[in-house]
């Protein structure tokens, strides 16, 4: 599974309501283990990934998979407000990671594409995120991820049903799994 949940299937990125959040500096070698800024930091770097808010994580992620995208977009697909992004684009842009383009099908469009460099970033921060996923779920039994895979298709598509996971209607919800 991605850092989203999407109807569509596997994306990276994850979702937020438009509430302030608090940002924390996020390292694959932070996320959710305990260690310290100080430890996090420092692996990142051996790592080749600098300390990233979890907001420009996604946001890179993001950008990798629509290879251009306008800040409306990513906006709804990070849940934060207009004003958020525009900050977020504004730093990403700052550390050279992001670029301000014209879409090429219509120059009334402003897009942000990823620069070479924020590419690498985005790529280090997916891979590994990607091995940290893949070391969780190896660590389950068979019989917990076939559990585990039952339970996700059921809560997808109960939030599908509810509409959360797209235009799902009523009619999704009576769908058998499989």
């Amino acid at each position: 599974m991605s850092p989203a949940v999407t109807a569509g299937g596997a994306r990276p990125g994850s979702q937020e309501n438009g509430a302030r959040i608090e940002e924390r500096q996020v390292t694959p070698a932070s996320a959710g283990n305990g260690n310290s800024p100080g430890e996090a930091a420092k692996a990142a770097q051996q790592a080749g990934i600098p300390a990233v808010s979890a907001s420009e994580a996604r946001a890179l992620i993001e950008l990798v998979a629509a290879r251009g995208i306008a800040q409306g977009e990513l906006g709804s697909l990070l849940g934060l407000e207009k004003s958020t992004v525009s900050r977020l684009a504004a730093g990403l842009e700052r550390k050279g990671w992001v670029r301000r383009g014209r879409d090429e099908d219509n120059q009334r469009y402003v897009r942000l594409y990823l620069t070479p460099e924020g590419g690498v970033i985005a790529a280090r921060l997916w891979q590994a995120w990607h091995s940290r996923q893949e070391r969780i779920l190896t660590s389950l039994s068979p019989e917990e991820r076939t559990g585990l895979s039952a339970g996700l298709r059921g809560l997808v598509r109960g939030l599908a049903a509810e509409g959360i996971l797209g235009e799902a209607g009523p009619a999704s919800a009576g769908q058998g799994s499989g």
